[in-house]
């Protein structure tokens, strides 16, 4: 059995707040806005309180976020 993962896909890095942000699919609209506010807040030096459902990718956003800055 041949499987792919899809990590193992290169993609193109989101440029949001002048940072590079690697995202491994296409992020959706909420995702984006957690991305900014987090960077805002990481170069504003201020804290961030991030409320959103479950399931809506706010893990992965926050660690891509964190990651690019």
């Amino acid at each position: 059995m041949d499987v792919k993962a899809e990590s193992s896909v290169k993609k193109e890095p989101l440029y949001i707040e002048s940072h590079a942000v690697y995202f491994p699919h296409t992020p959706y609209q909420s995702q984006k806005m957690v991305i900014i506010k987090v960077l805002q807040g990481l170069r504003n030096g201020r804290n961030c309180l991030i409320e959103s459902p479950t399931g809506s990718g706010k893990t992965l956003a926050l660690l891509c976020s964190c990651l690019a800055w």
